[in-house]
């Protein structure tokens, strides 16, 4: 799912700063869920998406695990932003 997606400077810059991968990037699009915040979609992961990608992905998971966030994608599919959760986000 990550082909359809394009990153702008800001998005590149930060995964690169926060250390978040495409391979992170793919796992929470594949099993995350998405919310509506000010017009663009942000995706995450809930403790029960955790599980089945866990279980699903066996180490592959276990390897990007501590790099999952969260994604910011506008609504033509580009990806605005990503960090990790420290706060929950304003809708």
């Amino acid at each position: 799912m990550n082909t359809n997606i394009l990153y702008t400077k800001h998005a590149a810059q930060r995964c690169e700063q926060r250390g978040i991968s495409n391979q992170a990037i793919d796992i929470i699009l594949n099993y995350g869920h998405f919310d509506y915040v000010r017009g663009a979609k942000a995706w995450s992961m809930s403790k029960q998406e955790k599980c089945f990608a866990r279980h699903d992905l066996g180490n592959k998971f276990k390897k990007v695990e501590k790099k999952l966030g969260y994604l910011i994608i506008s609504h033509d599919d580009t990806l605005i932003t990503v960090a990790h959760h420290l706060r929950r986000l304003k809708k």
